[in-house]
């Protein structure tokens, strides 16, 4: 997904506290300025809970200034640099499409996948090929899966109806090769070696 969306993901070497002072200092703040003060007697549900949360953090955490920022509070430090962010072009993607799992499967002589134990239907022209799947792992096995093949869409794989798939000619014509070529030795040749 970060790929997609042209975001660097980089990982803190394990072992090495000093990558990730910054989200500890976090949590840090966060233990001792909300969680000590929070009054859990007043949360009723993970609603309450955010709610009270977001008011800590626009109230409290970002109107008091930050050694790390010079003194700034971060609601003045992102108004000097907030400008500067780059966001995701939103005309032209559909975040819901980048939450999508994928994984590479094969597609069996009579035309199906499988994933997850479940039986999919691809088109015949993907017969032999190596194709991506992209799903969501929530949705029901009778719902459609994306296929991509070779970075290009490919249509959908349908959940495996057998009784249609058992009337679906194959052969190399249905992938579009040519014919086999023929055999240099004729049934007439065969005919005379015999006699």
């Amino acid at each position: 997904m970060c790929a997609k969306l042209g975001i660097a993901l980089i990982h803190a070497r394990p072992y090495q506290p000093a990558g990730k002072g910054k989200i500890e200092r976090w949590f840090r703040t966060l233990r001792a300025g909300w969680l000590r003060h929070l009054d859990l007697e007043a949360i009723d549900g993970i609603e309450a809970l955010n709610r009270a949360l977001a008011g800590w953090i626009e109230g409290e955490y970002h109107q008091s200034p930050h050694r790390g920022l010079d003194g700034q509070t971060p609601l003045d430090r992102w108004a000097a640099t907030g400008a500067e962010v780059r966001y995701p072009d939103a005309a032209g993607l559909d975040l819901e499409d980048l939450f999508l799992f994928e994984a590479k499967r094969r597609v069996m002589k009579d035309r199906t996948l499988s994933l997850h134990g479940q039986l999919y239907e691809a088109d015949a022209i993907l017969i032999g090929c190596t194709v991506t799947v992209r799903y969501d792992p929530a949705a029901p096995p009778s719902r459609a899966l994306q296929v991509v093949h070779e970075g290009r869409p490919a249509g959908l794989a349908t959940p495996l109806d057998a009784y249609a798939n058992t009337a679906v000619k194959r052969g190399s014509i249905e992938r579009g090769d040519s014919e086999p070529p023929r055999s240099r030795l004729s049934i007439r040749e065969l005919n005379e070696e015999e006699e």
